[in-house]
């Protein structure tokens, strides 16, 4: 059935075939439509070829994303209230953290490639599968590692002058916080299903159901992010989300940094191809 009802004139909305949960939160949104306009462009899906990949860009979508629903769990307009919407947002929060930390160690790859070779391009139309498949801290540490490396070799000669590497890499408060991340969510799963999986033994595996209550235990906290160490322990998500959009701020400073040396890269290559 219709939601969206558009002319040349005017668009409306027909909410007489959803259920209650679903009118009531899209009469709500449909206030931001009143207030700020629409936008009935075409759709375009997808990135430009980068160092990246395009995880940055699809990063920064799964947080805006995650600001949005939480925005809608937190407030008292809308029938489901509560907690922020718990898992869907912490499940984009997670995911966006992951793509940043590939993308990073994406963009270090290629400078390892450009010291072989000042004119290798950042364009990027595939990749092999990356190994640290989905722990946050693994990539993030492989990423590093890879990175004081390729600095300690740079042929500052042939390419640019050696990147600083204190504007590439977490602080100790960022190390803190994508720690307790990847410990409480190590393989994306946590916020994913509402069970976990379990091994006895290497091949043998089941699920267990995520079970709710509202106990109140500050031990079982992580002290910087404030996530639950397990599940049904009860945390403040105003704290969470608080620490998460510092977290934000600093991996988006990183990544721009990578994006703004691309970009200078790029115009050195182009110079030197026309030479």
């Amino acid at each position: 059935m219709t939601i969206f009802i558009h002319d040349d004139r005017s668009l409306k909305i027909d909410t007489s075939s959803l259920g209650v949960y679903e009118k009531h939160l899209i009469e709500k949104l449909w206030s931001l439509i009143e207030k700020h306009g629409y936008d009935l462009d075409s759709a375009s899906t997808g990135v430009f070829l980068c160092p990246d990949f395009g995880y940055f860009e699809l990063a920064g979508r799964y947080w805006r994303a995650s600001l949005s629903i939480y925005f809608a769990g937190f407030s008292k307009g809308f029938i489901e209230a509560g907690a922020g919407f718990l898992e869907p947002w912490l499940f984009n929060s997670r995911h966006a953290i992951e793509l940043y930390t590939k993308g990073l160690l994406l963009y270090v790859l290629w400078y390892q490639e450009l010291n072989e070779d000042p004119l290798k391009r950042g364009y990027k139309k595939q990749i092999e599968k990356i190994k640290t498949a989905h722990n946050p801290v693994s990539i993030y540490k492989e990423y590093k590692e890879k990175l004081e490396t390729v600095l300690k070799t740079w042929n500052s000669d042939k390419i640019c002058e050696v990147p600083e590497l204190e504007k590439m890499i977490l602080t100790d408060r960022g190390d803190d916080i994508i720690s307790e991340i990847s410990e409480a969510d190590p393989t994306s799963f946590r916020f994913r299903y509402p069970s976990l999986l379990h091994r006895r033994e290497k091949k043998e595996s089941f699920q267990r159901i995520q079970q709710m209550s509202w106990e109140w235990n500050k031990e079982k906290l992580f002290p910087v992010t404030g996530l639950p160490r397990e599940a049904g322990v009860a945390f403040t998500h105003v704290k969470v989300i608080n620490n998460m959009h510092d977290f934000f701020k600093e991996l988006s400073d990183k990544c721009d940094y990578h994006d703004a040396l691309y970009s200078y890269l790029d115009e050195l290559q182009e110079f030197a191809c026309e030479w």
